[in-house]
């Protein structure tokens, strides 16, 4: 039996993260991507996570509730729930043999399942971590403390607990409570450098993240908050539930998800940032699925259905640059009626704009999708005319505001990330010794300066050489590995061009 869930208005973004979750779920096994074919079933609606949902079926959520101790010789008292996501709840909890606090992430019965049958491998991650040797004094990695398994009830099966230690909050709680400000740039290459140090920890010991996005960067709690500070916020903030709904047997009522007041201006220059949630982490050299990464974020050849890596990683952190900076996604996938296109082919059609550069026919030959999407001379279907949108163009319309140095280093890194062929992507070690993710100043005198006129103009992309159309313009010389040359202004322009760049404009 299988059943569909209707969100309340006020969360709409958690429907789409649960169905997400129930089809990426169905496809760990055969490495298959999911398709969009969805069954008519039964519909509920919930406030929060989905209690009262077998584990049979994709869930099998904790209904435990704050007070209870749990855990080995009930070490672990629960005070909090501090949020859910698509395979679980996450705690607040005190540990009564060290008298410290804690989050414990609680799985549902079905990803208990999962990670026990090795599809799904947060728990091997977290292990992998703690037994490889770092080569770094900081890997900003979350750190597992402990972990245990709690009996369910119902048919929710049994849940796998891992204990880690508690954050403040995350990136994209952070953001959002800014209102409209953004984060300054010195405090933006601060979480980037952590960033990095997080993936060459990952990297090293052959992991991939696949899913690297503000929320799942996360923010050290302060100095200011003690023991004693925490139990005073949670006496202040005493647990609330959501009024009694209807699941498939009974009915339920989930705790209202609290979090810890964010950092001030003032206080978040100095915190420490680390990369977390390794639900969907791969071993590279032994992956169980090519489901990854949200559609925005996802690299061109996880979209065309080639073989991948951990530089799947550095094309999403490429993407976390211009996000932290704007607050926006760089790519923006949709369907475009007026060409008839998807919106993978818009997806790949913006990649080309944005990055500056044309897929190559050894790339796709790779890639077994890429017939779906281009032609026999590589050029993309349903698209004719190529307006390169520079990166620093992107961010000047978004409304970001840098200096000279930060705009020339900013699109350094992400020239060096976003490219369209993963051999040619920097390493997680590269990125570490770039001037602009360093923390001396005085070494972002060696960026490259930023020509004049991509501030204002899009350059025309020509296409491989060898390729023929007869509406192609006339190559004028390129770099190695399919970069784009820069010809000057007046051999750039027509209208055709800019009209089809204006339809993947960053609004």
């Amino acid at each position: 039996m299988l059943v569909r869930l209707l969100h309340s208005l006020h969360q709409p973004s958690v429907l789409i993260h649960l169905v997400h979750q129930m089809r990426l779920m169905s496809s760990v096994a055969n490495r298959s991507l999911v398709t969009d074919e969805q069954p008519s079933f039964p519909h509920f609606t919930f406030s929060e996570e989905p209690l009262g949902l077998p584990a049979s079926e994709g869930f099998g959520y904790f209904q435990g509730s704050p007070g209870l101790s749990f855990g080995p010789a009930n070490r672990f008292y629960l005070q909090a729930k501090l949020g859910f996501g698509t395979a679980s709840s996450v705690w607040l909890a005190r540990d009564c043999i060290d008298d410290t606090h804690v989050a414990i992430k609680i799985l549902t019965g079905y990803a208990t399942q999962l990670n026990r049958d090795h599809k799904l491998r947060e728990l091997e991650v977290f292990q992998r971590l703690s037994s490889v040797p770092s080569e770094s004094s900081s890997d900003q990695c979350a750190r597992l403390l402990a972990q245990f398994v709690h009996p369910g009830i119902d048919e929710d099966g049994e849940h796998l607990c891992l204990v880690t230690e508690l954050f403040w909050c995350n990136v994209q709680d952070y953001q959002a409570a800014l209102r409209g400000r953004s984060i300054p740039v010195p405090t933006v290459k601060r979480i980037l450098r952590h960033l990095v140090l997080g993936i060459a920890r990952l990297h090293e010991c052959g992991i991939a993240h696949t899913d690297i996005k503000p929320d799942n960067i996360m923010i050290d709690l302060g100095r200011h908050w003690t023991s004693d500070a925490i139990n005073n916020w949670v006496t202040e903030n005493p647990p609330r539930t959501y009024p009694p709904e209807r699941s498939l047997n009974k009915m339920v009522s989930a705790f209202l998800s609290q979090s810890f007041p964010p950092p001030t201006f003032e206080e978040l220059p100095s915190c420490n940032f680390k990369l977390a949630d390794f639900s969907t982490a791969q071993f590279v050299s032994d992956q169980t699925t090519d489901d990854i990464t949200p559609l925005g974020l996802r690299p061109p050849e996880v979209v065309l259905g080639g073989d991948w890596n951990e530089s799947v990683d550095i094309w999403t952190f490429g993407c976390m640059v211009f996000t932290l900076l704007t607050n926006r996604p760089l790519f923006k996938p949709m369907v475009s009626v007026e060409h008839d296109a998807s919106e993978l082919d818009v997806l790949l059609y913006q990649m080309i704009l944005f990055c500056g550069e044309f897929f190559q026919e050894d790339f796709l030959r790779r890639c077994p999708r890429s017939q779906d999407y281009f032609q026999l001379d590589c050029r993309p279907k349903k698209f004719q005319s190529f307006v390169r949108k520079p990166f620093d163009k992107c961010l000047s319309d978004s409304g970001c505001t840098l200096s000279p140095v930060d705009m020339a280093g900013a699109t350094d890194v992400m020239s060096k990330c976003l490219r369209l062929d993963p051999q040619n992507r920097a390493t997680a070690q590269e990125l570490l010794r770039h001037p602009w993710l360093m923390v001396a100043p005085r070494t972002l005198h060696h960026l490259p300066p930023i020509p004049r006129r991509w501030a204002t103009e899009f350059l025309v992309l020509v296409p491989p050489q060898g390729l023929c159309s007869a509406d192609v313009h006339k190559p004028i010389g390129r770099r190695a590995r399919g970069d784009v040359s820069q010809p000057s202004c007046a051999d750039t322009l027509d209208s055709t061009a800019a009209a089809a760049a204006a339809a993947i404009e960053i609004v």
